[in-house]
């Protein structure tokens, strides 16, 4: 998802624009420490030291696939079944998760594109508060055009413990719905400000091309701490967004999604690279989706093409990036030789928190949190740094059919997160 934020925040969220995922709710992003703690950093293109996220070694996994539902946890609340899925077959039970409550992290997430805009949707508790957000990117100005976000209290919203069920979040006369049938969803959602200019409205019809997706569930150190998402690249969409007297428009047959949905109890501090496209392939659907970064990836990577309703599981992709210019062309590179993309940003979107932002969250803060809560929720951060733009290069199916991809959209993300 998109945890973080600026305007920024997520996939919200991207919270990452405030929304793309999640929202950054740090004074700064910034990642840099002082003193000798330096070592191994780098300083990026905004002037931050980070310290790179190194590649998979190339050696293959031996990753575990499951066919029937099982229990996430076991008895203790502790993780149980690491590995994958093709379906959301992993049974989650809130209630049974053994790590602190601050520390289980629940959401729901939608980026939406096309070639003109890009879009995301959230909804998410992370322990210490729950928010609705969204945002809306023009991609050929490289200007964001809106970003909101609702907070509320921590377990004030009511969400389910499976991938199948609608998801509703209230504010006031603010709303994020999430409805759901077989094969399809409607996501739409209201930001309501004072100024009818100002109110976002956004309505979108999702269809699910595929049966199968990528269900993944990541072990970390402590077993009481997982991370189980599941990943929905493989959705095309149809609808538009209304804000300030324009109607964004994301027209059936070149406008896709991917969706985002999550269930863990985390560590303080993470990082982490995610990437996902979507195109037609002889008249058929392709999507695909790539990350690594946190946990344990002994048991599944989250790498995999989705084609002809069916997931090909890839193991470990590598990336290479240049942290100096983010605008840069990104190359992708499997281990076992079945997927070399190439990946040209038209679009970057950067975390960076700025005075006006602060103020909106901080005045949402005051009238739900106490002192002592707000002190403790300005301590989180987020670093983010997500390209739109498109892949172009080649992919192999389970089969062994090489196939070529040209100017594929899609996005890939850079993600440092202390919550």
């Amino acid at each position: 998802m998109l945890l973080g934020a600026p305007a920024h925040t997520g996939s919200g969220g991207t919270v990452k624009i405030v929304i793309f995922s999640l929202c950054a709710l740090g004074f700064t992003a910034a990642l840099s420490c002082s003193g000798s703690d330096d070592a191994g950093r780098v300083t990026d293109q905004h002037g931050v030291k980070i310290v790179p996220i190194p590649a998979p070694g190339f050696e293959r996994t031996v990753q575990r696939e499951y066919t029937a539902d099982i229990p996430l946890l076991d008895g203790k609340g502790l993780l149980a079944a690491p590995g994958w899925a093709r379906r959301p077959l992993f049974g989650f039970d809130r209630a049974r998760v053994a790590a602190a409550r601050d520390r289980v992290k629940v959401w729901e997430h939608y980026t939406f594109y096309c070639g003109e805009y890009a879009g995301a949707v959230t909804v998410s508790d992370i322990g210490t508060l729950g928010f609705g957000s969204m945002e809306l990117l023009d991609l050929k100005t490289g200007r964001v055009v809106a970003s909101r976000i609702e907070i509320v209290r921590p377990d004030t919203i009511a969400f389910p413990q499976d991938a199948r069920t609608d998801l509703r979040f209230r504010k006031g006369e603010s709303f994020v719905h999430f409805e759901k049938k077989p094969g399809a969803r409607r996501l739409a959602f209201r930001f309501h400000d004072s100024d009818p200019y100002q109110v976002i409205s956004c309505e979108l019809l999702v269809r699910e091309e595929s049966p199968e997706a990528l269900a993944i569930v990541t072990p970390f150190d402590d077993p009481a701490l997982f991370f189980y998402e599941y990943k929905m690249p493989s959705l095309t969409v149809q609808g538009s967004l209304a804000y300030n007297g324009k109607v964004y428009d994301f027209p059936a047959g070149r406008s896709f999604a991917v969706l985002d949905w999550g269930r863990g109890s985390w560590p303080r501090d993470n990082r982490w690279l995610w990437a996902s496209g979507a195109c037609y392939v002889k008249g058929e659907p392709l999507s695909i989706n790539l990350g690594y970064g946190f946990g344990d990836r002994a048991p599944a990577t989250e790498n995999g093409i989705v084609y002809r309703g069916r997931v090909h599981k890839l193991d470990k992709v590598a990336w290479r990036y240049d942290v100096a210019n983010y605008m840069a062309p990104w190359s992708f590179q499997a281990n076992d030789g079945r997927l070399e993309l190439a990946f040209k940003p038209v679009f970057l979107l950067h975390s960076d928190l700025k005075l006006k932002e602060m103020i909106g969250f901080l005045s949402q803060l005051w009238s739900n949190f106490s002192i002592g809560e707000i002190l403790h929720l300005l301590s989180t951060r987020a670093y983010l740094n997500k390209v739109f733009g498109h892949y172009s290069g080649y992919l192999v199916l389970d089969d062994g059919t090489k196939t070529a991809i040209d100017a594929m959209p899609g996005f890939a993300e850079q993600m440092y997160q202390v919550w």
